[in-house]
């Protein structure tokens, strides 16, 4: 199934705004609904990770776009910027060897979750809702390869996950919600910053080819056109205006993608408050995701 990675996301997100859909008197219709989706969701997640390709000759690698599978991509928007250039976001989404065991993983848990929830009382219509979105979002984040995008999918969590907490967590669950936004967000800025740098950073070589005119558009790309473009921008020989800069993350890992002298460069002597900016930009994203998941000692909201 050439959409599978998009199925397993919108299926509960579809399903959500079913349950929203359905009138109050069929509250008994909700979990059903939920489970129904999960269950879909799991038996999709479960034919991709046993139709996942293992073994010698099996497509590999986090920094090539062959080493990916389910595959699916599609130009999002690009935005001119004028003398800045040019910046694109993709629809991109792909799965390796460590992200099929999360999707499984996801399925499995919110299944579960779906089934632990089964004599939910409180508000029912507004609890499964809030549940599937939940499920579509942790999905998306899991197979996400453009960075925006993957952005998008793990901020859209916070809002089922805060009502979730205030609304049927525990005791201290107004005081937990409001924490839980408030070191999240904090968390969401960091990340954030790093994203904005990044992508300043990093050019699309295919698209900064196709909009310099060195790459016809529907040609089949080879390594040596990507390398002559990349050859050309590093010198200088492409205007500002046609470089397309990038949220791919696939094409952040590699170094020859960055353009010389910019924030992120590999190597480019870049420094704030005495630290590279590399370095800072760890930081900030090490910081940012060890209070989303949380770690000690950023985890205070949680026993809340």
């Amino acid at each position: 199934m050439s959409n599978l990675l998009s199925v397993l996301i919108f299926l509960p997100l579809v399903a959500a705004l079913l349950v929203l859909v359905l009138p109050g008197s069929q509250a008994k219709r909700f979990k059903y609904l939920a489970l129904g989706a999960s269950l879909l969701q799991l038996v999709g997640a479960t034919y991709a990770y046993l139709a996942f390709q293992r073994g010698a000759g099996a497509p590999s690698g986090v920094n090539r776009y062959a080493g990916f599978q389910f595959v699916e991509r599609f130009d999002w928007f690009e935005l001119n910027l004028g003398s800045l250039g040019r910046i694109s976001a993709n629809y991109f989404l792909g799965v390796d060897g460590l992200s099929i065991s999360m999707v499984l993983l996801t399925a499995i848990i919110m299944t579960l979750g779906v089934l632990a929830s089964w004599r939910t009382t409180k508000n029912p219509k507004g609890y499964f809702a809030l549940y599937l979105l939940l499920s579509g979002s942790i999905m998306g984040s899991f197979v996400a390869l453009d960075f925006l995008l993957f952005y998008l999918f793990f901020e859209f969590m916070l809002l089922p996950m805060y009502f979730l907490i205030g609304i049927w967590g525990g005791p201290k669950r107004e005081y937990a919600a409001i924490k839980f936004f408030l070191y999240t967000l904090a968390g969401s800025i960091f990340i954030l910053a790093v994203m904005i740098g990044l992508s300043i950073s990093v050019y699309s070589p295919l698209e900064t080819g196709q909009q310099a005119g060195l790459i016809s558009p529907g040609q089949t790309v080879g390594l040596a056109q990507v390398q002559q473009v990349q050859y050309l921008v590093n010198y200088g020989r492409v205007e500002a205006q046609d470089i397309v800069h990038t949220f791919d993350m696939v094409a952040m890992t590699n170094p020859q993608n960055y353009l010389p002298g910019s924030l992120m460069a590999p190597g480019g002597g870049t420094t704030m408050w005495g630290l590279s900016a590399r370095l800072l930009a760890f930081l900030l994203l090490f910081i940012g995701f060890a209070i989303k998941l949380p770690v000690v000692p950023l985890h205070t909201w949680l026993p809340d």
